[in-house]
């Protein structure tokens, strides 16, 4: 029997199929499941009030008008033709999202997913206060103006500093001194510790280090034997994640911490791959953190710094027994489950406080141990790093952003053709604007938010 007309009459009738809308209680959370529309298809834009939100598809979905209760509220959901409207009956917050479900997370099928957070369902991150390691020097201070954009809470730190010792002339900040996680923002960190091993002759710009089944993080990566000048390169430009942890690993997460501690930073915590810290947010390390990984890294997060040490080093042990693509199945499921909490992040997360994060990318440009080669590298890799504004009154700019799930954090120095020379550090857990490739939508307005309070910082205008 010839059964390739059969496939190929399978294969356009799934190609076709007509778009399907259900809605169910999804734990503390209502979900609209869309089928038989493309991964990329849908648009969703948040009303400013935080109580609904407005999407669009290019397929035509079937026509459903739900009011679904909640604890004290109704939401009113309005779906037509390529619209699809929510709204709070009674203006309360509702945050909504949008993303696309792999096949294999939650059932063998993609799918698509509007999630709709009523108020009670939703969860706030609430940054943890610190003594700053040592008493800041008083310098003058504008004030700080949100940004717009931004919802949930903001830790900012932008300096004029001076480009030959670093010292903060003026500043503007709003809490500098809380905690807050990192992201991939603290990749920066592992490039910098890298070069100052390719400067001590340690390794060079060619050496090869492999990716294996243990060092492999997750999302997209290169495999196979790699130059550290591959590895670094991409674990900035592209953010990917297995290139960090492979130089993280051959630097040493204890040692590259050594180094943030030394340059006193004390509550900088950089000791954590990335495969760790997302293996532990998926419940993988059981053994580590417990089976309420909510309440493990809380007792973690709480213990003397050489405790959280060791229990930080057992994690980054116990993921290398992971696989990457099982990891990030478990960790989409965690991501919606209601027992998600921004709050854990900053316990399992790599993890500062705006001012020490800005004060430590200062010294990382400004470190004598780099030669005039290690120095460029690092220069011109930031420099192609996410995100800046393409304007002529900058003349260099190098940055790293980083996201997640509800978080994004960027951080690094810019100098303006004035000569005036800026570090800044903006973290932003917590968010309404919920996955990742939504919340990363904001990293222009957030260069721009940089470049524009840089300049009013430089003009010394309020």
């Amino acid at each position: 029997m010839n059964i390739r007309p059969l496939i190929a009459a399978l294969l356009v009738t799934t190609a076709h199929a007509a778009p399907g809308v259900q809605g169910d209680w999804h734990g503390t959370f209502y979900r609209l499941t869309l089928t038989g529309l493309s991964p990329r298809d849908g648009t969703l834009s948040l009303l400013p009030g935080g109580t609904g939100a407005d999407l669009r598809f290019t397929a035509a979905l079937p026509t459903l008008t739900r009011t679904v209760p909640t604890a004290q509220d109704q939401i009113q959901i309005s779906v037509k033709g390529q619209a699809v409207q929510i709204r709070s009956a009674q203006g309360r917050p509702l945050r909504v999202n949008l993303m696309s479900v792999r096949a294999g997370v939650e059932g063998p099928t993609r799918f698509t997913a509007i999630d709709l957070y009523p108020e009670e369902a939703w969860t706030t991150y609430d940054p943890v206060p610190v003594t700053p390691c040592r008493a800041p020097v008083p310098v003058p201070e504008l004030p700080y103006q949100s940004p717009r954009f931004a919802s949930g809470p903001v830790g900012f730190y932008l300096a004029q500093i001076d480009p030959r010792s670093g010292t903060p002339l003026r500043v503007i900040a709003n809490d500098p001194d809380r905690l807050y996680p990192l992201a991939s923002t603290f990749k920066q960190i592992v490039l910098w510790g890298t070069l100052r091993d390719v400067t001590a002759g340690r390794l060079t710009l060619n050496t090869r280090l492999s990716v294996t089944e243990a060092n492999r993080s997750i999302e997209a990566y290169q495999p196979g034997a790699r130059t550290v000048q591959n590895l670094a390169t991409h674990a900035i430009v592209q953010s990917e994640n297995t290139a960090s942890d492979v130089l993280h690993l051959r630097y040493g997460p204890d040692r590259l911490q050594a180094l943030v501690t030394a340059q006193g930073a004390c509550h900088t915590r950089v000791d954590t791959t990335t495969k760790a810290w997302w293996a532990a947010q998926a419940g993988l390390l059981i053994s580590v953190y417990g089976p309420d990984v909510n309440a493990g890294a809380q007792q973690a997060f709480s213990r003397p710094p050489a405790g959280e040490a060791q229990i930080r080093a057992q994690a980054v042990q116990q993921a290398q027994t992971l696989n990457a693509d099982r990891l990030l199945d478990h960790l989409d499921r965690a991501f919606f489950s209601p027992t998600y909490h921004p709050q854990t992040e900053v316990y399992l997360q790599n993890r500062s406080t705006p001012r020490e994060w800005a004060a430590l990318i200062t010294r990382l440009y400004l470190d004598p141990s780099l030669n005039a080669g290690t120095r460029t590298f690092l220069r011109d890799t930031l420099a192609q790093g996410c995100c800046r504004v393409k304007d002529p009154s900058v003349a260099y700019w190098g940055s790293k952003a980083g996201s997640g799930w509800r978080n994004v954090t960027m951080s690094g120095l810019l100098t303006l053709t004035t000569g005036q020379t800026f570090v800044y550090a903006y973290f932003n857990p917590g968010s309404d604007v919920i996955d990742s490739p939504h919340i990363e939508q904001q990293l222009p307005e957030i260069a721009r938010y940089v470049l524009d309070n840089a300049r009013r910082l430089g003009g010394g205008a309020p």
